[in-house]
């Protein structure tokens, strides 16, 4: 018992020994390592070695000395003690290695050393220091070696994987959310877009609740996505589609109305009515006034304004059309757009109609200034007064002052001040030529100035018979050799006119243009004596004043106005008078002043007097030039001017026969019909081209219009056998028809929309068709339900295609002009009939048996109050066959007849088109063959350049070469086939 109680002290006594040792080393370590506590030389130095080697590491040295002291001291001996200093030891290590990777200056010079050394390493010595650290933990819990590494290791790793599942969860999450708020922003955008075109609906059509139904749903949509879930907007887009669906539906049924307002743009008459003012202003103002030249620069202004507007026009045309071409498949905004750049075209053809009306009453004003400036220069050339050159001048400075809106409408002012000028240079030419005598004694022989006055011109007159003899002789001689050499030159002005200024040869073919005048009759001057004329105006006033007596009627001739065939007294009646009392008057009127027939008028139209037109004793004749060369009809603003003739008030009346639209004609034989019917057609031919207007003749007769026979105007030659006629009309028909197909398939309405709209598709353009009947009964009796239906379908129909219709006859009885005819043909002109029926079934109305022939008719059209009684011009027969003889000279290509001739040829009676007639006489036969030959086909345009024939030569040509079998048949537009070789031409023509 006491060895081992001994045993036991001693054991006791070595352990605390030990502890206070430990405790002792590890408080003089702690203290050594301490700047603050004071160690003395030794504790410097040692603090050196261990703090200058190992830093901040070498703090870790003292604690296990302290801890285990501390433990031994307390009489406890813990278990594993040496593992329990390795593991801290280790674990001071690891955070010595950390600190050398964070603080290289805090591990002294050995770890300073080790960072240096192992630079390279960089950050991957972290992982050494990872695991000895760890290391340490393992050993200070008894843990197997790199349990805590690995548990960290996994720890991190789970960590890190739970990590990137909830970032994928989180992120599929945001993708499913950033979807859904896309699905709801292009959902938005869409109704947006939708709203944008329902709005543009609201303005074109404010009245329409469907319209206004739509967008406030989709606005309450629109309001709704703000809180949207995944059925809301499955919902909105549902109704994005059926709303979309119905608003293109919508724009598309408007859009077929949106056409039809686009079609209906434009101003039909527009392109006629500024090419009828252009060619009023293309006659230029010749002469060497100043004032001529003033008024020439302003025509030249007008004419340049006129160009540019009806370039706006034509802008404004082609922007219709780029608007028609985007109507397919066009949206709501667009269609608004295109609606607000149909109301501003619009608005801009108002603006262009009323410059228009500007500009046309300039150009009507500007024709009174010409024939101002005319009179202006012949009493220039008549007179040289200072008064003359004075009104020049300043009527020059005038149109250089003012402009042309405030000066053209002065024109009446400028013509009275003008006239005034005349009696001024007139009384100064009178002074002159008054001899010097004393006016103050002369005047004392009267008793006042106005007798004086009166007596002037007959006392103070040039006496011619006191002239010397001798003087006389030599003024004759003189004034003869003026007259020879007059005549010379004369003679060789007419040579130059005739044959270098007009350039047109005298044999030969030559392009196609406008006959001149010069192929008509001069007008013929009246030589009738003014004063025998008044006198008789006087003898018949004074009759007819007497036969109202006779009669009691109180009524009085107020004024007379002459006209080429009659002259209309005009009779103001007495307040509560009866017209009809006078209207029953006109057989005892024509009796008193022994004249065949005198008809009365009552009232005037625009005048509060009843017109007596009494016959001439001497009428004027009114040639075909005077009419021709009329500013009226030079100047004309109709679409196809037809001379009609002179009215009583002297004017030369033109019609149009665009606006007739078609033509009735009636009267007796020998009343002038026919040669009204040459008047009108040469109207035609005088301004019109081959390309731009074509004539097809019917003719029974075969004496009026076979004149004609061959002109280029024709569309074939004159068709004289009625049979013929009943299938040369239902030709036309068929034709008619045609153009209206195809006008339909580039949308016009009328044969001018129809030729400016082929213009810009690079399209032949259509020409004028006028079909013109002389002798309308002698088709009647022979196919009278052939021809009435044809003239009625033309006479309803034909208008917009350009197709008119001439009818005359001579036989004006109801089975020949029937009901339906005469409805469908409403414009007359009715020459002398034997009886009032006559003139009824012509005019509805009487008056046309009063008329005396020979031109003598009465004309009426849809608008007048009555029938305007006129004189026709006359038109000699050799005055047509020079012009037809013209024309029949003159080549073109004419494409026209080749395509569409077929259409007005009768039907055949076998299958061949040639007559079987060969003409051996023409001497272009054979040539026209070799031609065929050598080029491999044939044509009648070709022949008629080529050879430079006219039309009808050209195809009697073509027609000898089919009988003789050089050329095939006709096949519609194509060239004819040639169907023998050069070396078969002796056999056909011989050596």
């Amino acid at each position: 018992m006491a060895g081992s109680k001994g045993k036991n002290q001693t054991e006791t006594f070595d352990v605390e020994a030990l502890g206070l040792i430990l405790l002792a080393i590890g408080i003089a370590l702690l203290g050594f390592l301490i700047p603050a506590i004071p160690s003395g030389v030794l504790g410097q130095n040692i603090r050196q070695v261990l703090v200058g080697n190992f830093g901040l590491g070498a703090y870790f040295w003292p604690f296990p000395f302290i801890v285990i002291g501390s433990l031994f001291m307390l009489g406890r001996r813990p278990r594993s003690m040496g593992r329990v200093i390795v593991g801290f030891m280790l674990i001071s290590l690891g955070f010595w290695f950390v600190l050398t990777l964070i603080r290289p200056s805090w591990t002294g010079r050995w770890g300073f050393g080790m960072r240096s050394s192992l630079a390279g390493l960089g950050w991957t010595m972290l992982i050494p220091a990872f695991f000895v650290g760890t290391l340490g933990l393992d050993v200070l819990a008894g843990f197997r070696p790199t349990r805590v590494a690995r548990g960290l290791i996994r720890r991190v790793l789970e960590g890190i994987k739970y990590s990137f599942e909830s970032f994928l969860d989180w992120r599929q999450r945001l993708k499913d959310y950033a979807n859904f708020q896309a699905d709801v922003v292009l959902s938005r955008n869409d109704l947006q877009d939708l709203d944008k075109d329902l709005q543009a609906l609201v303005q074109l059509y404010p009245g329409s609740a469907e319209v206004s139904k739509w967008r406030k749903e989709v606005l309450g949509t629109i309001k709704g996505l703000k809180t949207a879930d995944d059925s809301s907007l499955e919902d909105a887009l549902l109704h994005t589609k059926a709303w979309r669906k119905a608003v293109v539906d919508f724009s598309k049924s408007r859009a077929g109305d949106m056409a039809t307002h686009l079609n209906t743009e434009g101003i039909d008459s527009l392109e006629s009515d500024v090419k009828t003012l252009q060619s009023q202003l293309s006659d230029p103002v010749l002469g060497s006034l100043d004032s001529v030249r003033a008024l020439e620069e302003t025509r030249k202004a007008l004419s340049l304004d006129i160009t540019g507007l009806f370039e706006r026009y034509r802008q404004l045309i082609r922007e219709k059309e780029s608007a028609l071409g985007l109507l397919k498949g066009i949206m709501p905004r667009e269609l608004l757009e295109v609606s607000n750049q149909h109301q501003r075209r619009v608005k801009a053809y108002t603006s262009i109609m009323q410059e228009m009306s500007v500009l046309d009453l300039e150009v009507s004003l500007l024709e009174q200034w010409r024939e101002l400036i005319e009179k202006l220069g012949r009493l220039d050339q008549e007179f040289t007064s200072q008064y003359i050159q004075d009104f020049d001048q300043t009527l020059a400075k005038e149109f250089s002052r003012k402009p042309r809106s405030k000066l053209l409408p002065d024109v009446d002012t400028w013509q009275k001040a003008l006239d005034a000028m005349e009696l001024d240079v007139r009384k100064e030419a009178t002074m002159k030529e008054l001899p010097d005598v004393d006016l103050d004694a002369a005047a004392e022989d009267f008793e006042t100035e106005e007798d004086f006055a009166d007596s002037f011109d007959d006392t103070y007159q040039p006496n011619l018979e006191f002239q010397d003899a001798e003087d006389t002789e030599e003024d004759t001689e003189e004034e003869s050799e003026e007259d020879d050499l007059e005549g010379v030159l004369a003679i060789n002005q007419e040579t130059e006119d005739e044959l270098g200024d007009s350039g047109i040869p005298d044999l030969g073919g030559m392009p196609i243009q406008v006959p001149p005048n010069e192929l008509l009759d001069s007008p013929q001057r009246s030589i009738e004596d003014p004063a025998a004329i008044a006198q008789e105006v006087q003898i018949r006033v004074k009759k007819i004043d007497e036969t109202l007596s006779n009669f009691k009627l109180e009524g009085r001739v107020v004024s007379s106005v002459r006209g080429p065939t009659v002259t209309r007294f005009e009779v103001e009646p007495a307040p509560g008078e009866k017209i009809s009392r006078f209207a029953n008057l006109s057989d005892d009127l024509a009796l008193a002043m022994a004249v065949g027939s005198v008809r009365i008028e009552a009232p005037i139209p625009g005048k509060s007097v009843i017109g007596l037109e009494v016959p001439n004793a001497t009428r004027d004749l009114i040639r075909f030039r005077e009419a021709a060369e009329s500013p009226n009809f030079r100047r004309s603003k109709a679409r196809l001017p037809l001379i009609l003739g002179k009215s009583i008030d002297s004017d030369m009346v033109i019609a149009d026969l665009a606006r007739m639209p078609h033509l009735l004609i009636a009267g007796s034989t020998g009343s002038g019909k026919s040669v009204a019917v040459n008047t009108l057609i040469g109207s035609l031919l005088y301004k019109f081209l081959p390309t731009e207007l074509r004539l097809l003749m019917i003719d029974p007769k075969m004496v009026e219009l076979t004149p004609f026979d061959g002109i280029p105007h024709l569309l074939r030659p004159v068709v004289t056998n009625p049979n013929d006629a009943a299938g040369v009309l239902l030709g036309a028909v068929a034709h008619m028809e045609r153009r209206y197909k195809m006008m339909s398939k580039i949308g016009a309405k009328n044969l001018d929309q129809y030729n400016e709209k082929a213009r810009k598709l690079d399209m032949p353009e259509m020409p004028f068709i006028v079909i013109v009947i002389d002798e309308l009964a002698d088709l009647m009796i022979t196919s009278p339900k052939e021809i009435e239906s044809a003239i009625m379908r033309l006479a309803q129909m034909a208008r917009a295609t350009g197709m008119h219709l001439v009818l005359a006859t001579q036989r004006p009885s109801v089975d020949i002009l029937t009901s339906l005819i005469k409805v469908n043909v409403p414009a007359r002109m009715a020459f002398a009939v034997s009886s009032g029926h006559d003139s009824r079934t012509i005019l509805d109305t009487m008056g046309a048996e009063r008329l005396i022939g020979s031109g003598d008719m009465l004309y009426y059209q849809p608008g007048m109050v009555k029938p305007l009684r006129l004189q026709g011009p006359f038109v000699t027969e050799s005055e047509v066959t020079e012009v037809a003889n013209f024309l029949r000279r003159q080549y073109f290509d004419d494409d026209f007849v080749e395509a569409y001739g077929t259409d007005f040829d009768p039907p055949m009676p076998d299958e061949s088109s040639a007559s079987g007639l060969i003409d051996w006489n023409d001497d272009k036969l054979r040539d026209a063959a070799e031609l065929a030959i050598n080029e491999g086909q044939a044509s009648v345009s070709r022949f008629q350049r080529r050879l430079g024939v006219g039309h009808a030569r050209a195809g009697k040509l073509m027609d000898s070469l089919e009988a003789l079998g050089v050329v095939g048949k006709h096949e519609g537009s194509k060239p004819r086939d040639v169907l023998v070789g050069i070396d078969e031409l002796p056999n056909i023509f011989g050596k």
